[in-house]
């Protein structure tokens, strides 16, 4: 053991001090030795009658430079095996390697490396991360937090050969957890990709009508919340027979269904930002009836709307202002449609108890919506004795890609990949909370709902679930709607006056990035959304970080001051 070089190998990992501790307690492994190479140079091998080692043994630096070659475009790495870093560290060389996650599953073997070899250059670089031992899941869970398709590029995995068939279950269930993690990005960057654009310009127009909202919504007991699948056509006759009546919450989709059979809801929910959302709303909302939109809606919604009223999304951007111009209510919108955010509503105005109808997940019976929703009137318009309206709604189902035809049911149901997504961050949410939720009968997928008791009322025994106060202005707890630090043409220039001080990224933007203080790192995250948009229209040759970051901020200023300047 050589003291000199553990200590400094343990200095530069002062950053993560849970993983100093780690290795300082781990004793360093006894079945590892280590060879001379020909050159002189340590090789840790696994003991055994012939020992194993994970490097060569003639040249182990030169072999670590062409695996590492393989490598140059740089992008998110995981390399799945510490060994000596011989194949690591050349690595850090190429300006576009953004980031490099290192999974190892022995720490003793870590701790034995760290003994013996000097790899203060590889631990002290900004981008570089080890994980020793981590469970596959943690290992998903660093990938969801770090990997920025926009920015990083793509993501690979550096297979060290020795570690991984010395370990081969263990890394196989590394990658299954990293390709899983991989989808879930992989949706998200798609959906910023179409729409980081329309978010950005959508929220920054809404600030002034968000500076003006001054009502509040009051408390309640329980919900009901209406999406427009098709089962909701009958469960409309049971919702009527529920008693006490439950405050009624109308998803957007639904709203025409509602209307049109002269049931008025308690309040509206959007958050898609397309202007097609508009549609919904072309047979009018009732004045009285309160809007609660994402503040990337379309600026077109809250204008027509007498009672608009904004929250805050997870979007970079939306958290940003809300915390520092004007807190807006948060309202989980993470489910991807506008039923999980109007479930999301009512629990965070205290339902203790919900009833969920039209929420299908499916298309039963090979009906995309309810009657009385957008898609009728649209196909209607234009259907003939040869293109009737039945033709227009089949052809909507059947182009659903990923469509499946559920059996065993006794009757005709059709699912999607994307609708069984939406089904299950449902149930989970449902699940996280403590309110009752029940699921009118109908012919739409199945929902796993909590079978629980109905928390005690506010004020006893029992908990209530979200706030279980007003959401809004004026309200009293953590869901104010608190009034602007300042009118919205000031926070807007100073916003913009923060994005035109960003330094300049470098050629390792995915480095730069970690190196930035909080308040820099925040403002790139605002626009992060639409760097990912943006850099699907620049050419395969410049969709790296650098340049993407550039054209983000250049655009994101650009729009901010076309607004100032109106």
């Amino acid at each position: 053991m050589n003291a000199r070089v553990l200590e400094g190998n343990l200095a530069a990992l002062a950053g993560d001090p849970l993983l100093a501790s780690l290795l300082l307690r781990e004793q360093p492994s006894r079945e590892l030795v280590f060879l001379d190479s020909t050159g002189g140079l340590p090789v840790p091998a696994r003991a055994g009658a012939r020992a194993r080692p994970y490097h060569s043994t003639v040249d182990p630096q030169r072999e670590g430079q062409r695996l590492a070659a393989q490598y140059a475009d740089g992008g998110y790495l995981v390399a799945l095996g510490l060994g000596a870093g011989y194949h690591l560290r050349p690595l850090l060389t190429h300006p576009e390697m953004g980031r490099l996650l290192i999974v190892e599953r022995d720490p003793a073997l870590a701790r034995a490396v760290l003994e013996r070899i000097d790899l203060r250059n590889l631990l002290l670089d900004r981008r570089v991360r080890l994980l020793l031992g981590p469970e596959p899941e943690e290992v998903g869970a660093a990938l969801l937090a770090e990997y920025l398709p926009a920015v990083h590029g793509k993501l690979r995995t550096m297979p060290l050969r020795a570690s991984v068939e010395e370990h081969e279950s263990y890394y196989r269930r590394v990658v299954a957890a990293i390709q899983r993690a991989l989808e879930q990005v992989a949706g998200d960057y798609s959906v910023q990709a179409r729409f980081g654009g329309k978010w950005y310009r959508n929220t920054l127009a809404n600030l002034e009508l968000a500076e003006r909202c001054s009502f509040a919504l009051p408390p309640i007991e329980a919900a009901a919340v209406a999406g427009a699948g098709p089962s909701l056509e009958r469960q409309l006759e049971l919702l009527s027979g529920l008693r006490p009546r439950p405050f009624l919450i109308a998803t957007d989709t639904a709203l025409p269904a509602l209307l049109g059979r002269g049931i008025i809801p308690d309040l509206a929910v959007s958050i898609d930002c397309q202007l097609s959302s508009y549609h919904h709303f072309l047979q009018g909302l009732p004045s009285h009836v309160p809007l609660v939109l994402d503040l990337a809606s379309p600026p077109i919604l809250s204008r027509s709307a007498r009672r608009a009223m904004f929250f805050a999304s997870a979007h970079p951007l939306a958290r940003y202002l809300s915390a520092r111009w004007r807190a807006l209510p948060p309202v989980d919108s993470s489910g991807g449609n506008v039923a999980h955010a109007a479930v999301s509503v009512a629990l965070q105005l205290g339902a203790r108890e919900l009833y969920l109808l039209g929420l299908d997940f499916s298309y039963p019976e090979g009906k995309p919506y309810s009657r009385g929703t957008y898609l009728y009137p649209l196909f209607g318009s234009g259907a003939s004795r040869l293109a009737p309206l039945e033709g227009g709604l089949l052809s909507f189902v059947f182009t659903r890609p990923g469509l499946y035809r559920e059996q065993g049911l006794g009757f005709l149901r059709y699912g999607t990949p994307q609708l069984l997504g939406y089904k299950e961050r449902l149930e989970a949410l449902a699940g996280s909370s403590e309110a009752r939720f029940t699921a009118l009968p109908g012919r739409g997928a199945a929902l796993k709902l909590p079978e629980r008791e109905l928390p005690a009322a506010a004020g006893a025994s029992g908990s209530v679930p979200g706030s279980g106060g007003a959401l809004g202005a004026g309200a009293a707890g953590p869901l104010d709607c608190a009034a602007a630090s300042m009118d919205w043409r000031s926070f807007l220039d100073q916003y913009a006056r923060g994005l035109q001080r960003l330094a300049a990224p470098p050629e390792a933007a995915g480095r730069f990035l970690l190196e930035l203080d909080p308040e820099s790192r925040k403002l790139w995250a605002t626009i992060l959304p639409a760097a990912a948009w943006l850099r699907e229209s620049l050419p395969p040759d410049e969709r790296m970080g650098r340049r993407v970051l550039e054209r983000a901020r250049e655009w994101s200023l650009a729009t901010a001051r076309r607004l100032l300047d109106r």
